[in-house]
């Protein structure tokens, strides 16, 4: 009898021996949904996964439910655990590939993977819900200097990065803030403009060179004094505080200007190395 012949896929297509969270790229997203096998013990995983998310939706109001939001996902070197989470991701994106003039939505790579109808439902329902989805590997965006505040600070940076604020600039990120709580990140921009006849957001990583130029177009825009704006843009970094509150704060924030319905996920890759033990 031939192997070959008796197995569904080709056994000689090419298979990416390695999941990587950065690597996005249409053929990779869609080999990491079809090659994903619900295995037993990966269905129970699974189960409760969702099970525990659908719960958190159904009873909102239930802070013993809600408040049990992080996951940790552990196994061994080369388990999968950056495929499980991947594919987690696909989820909750409802994000929709297409290979060879084949075009599918993440959730109906499971139809043929799980088959209890109910099971498939409760993802099905899971997933259908407006969801802003982050995935990330936390090794290629931390700063190690931060030391026990790197976690933090990456979190912050890809919020940042979502809204549209400076993702290299947590500083220049909450002056961003604070003008689009206001109604005046627009305005700030078209100021900036036109004094440098360049775009804020594709030059605000330059900014400590044009410091004069912010100055000026923010105290246009808020209609504030050159000199106060000054004092604030010299002292705006080291003033610059970053808790767990204040993160949990601005997130909330930006959730309020969503509908009641909106979850943000954040997929965190490699975050192992980042845990230990400290004696201070």
């Amino acid at each position: 009898m031939n192997i070959e012949g008796v197995l569904r896929q080709n056994i000689f297509r090419s298979i990416n021996g390695v999941v990587k969270a950065e690597q996005q790229d249409n053929a990779s997203i869609y080999q990491e949904l079809e090659e994903f096998v619900v295995t037993k013990e990966l269905r129970g995983h699974l189960d409760k996964f969702f099970s525990v998310y659908l719960d958190s939706l159904d009873n909102p109001q239930n802070a013993d439910i809600t408040g049990k939001i992080g996951i940790w996902v552990s196994g061994f070197f080369g388990s999968g655990k950056s495929h499980f989470i991947k594919v987690l991701n696909y989820l909750f994106k409802n994000q929709t590939v297409e290979s060879e003039g084949i075009s599918k939505r993440a959730v109906e790579f499971f139809d043929g993977k799980i088959d209890d109808a109910m099971f498939l439902g409760n993802i099905k329902r899971a997933v259908s819900r407006d969801a802003d989805v982050i995935l990330f590997n936390i090794d290629s965006k931390a700063d190690q200097s931060k030391g026990r505040d790197a976690i933090l600070s990456v979190f912050l940076k890809v919020l940042n990065e979502l809204q549209g604020y400076s993702p290299d600039h947590p500083h220049i990120a909450h002056m961003e803030r604070y003008l689009d709580g206001q109604g005046k990140l627009k305005a700030f921009e078209d100021n900036y403009c036109l004094l440098t006849s360049k775009g804020w957001k594709e030059h605000r990583v330059d900014w400590a060179f044009c410091q004069d130029e912010v100055v000026e177009a923010l105290s246009e825009t808020l209609g504030q004094s050159k000199e106060s704006c000054h004092r604030w843009i010299d002292h705006a970094e080291t003033d610059f505080s970053l808790t767990v509150e204040n993160f949990s704060k601005w997130t909330k924030e930006y959730l309020d200007t969503k509908s009641p319905d909106h979850r943000i996920f954040f997929f965190v890759d490699e975050v192992g190395q980042f845990i230990g033990r400290t004696d201070t």
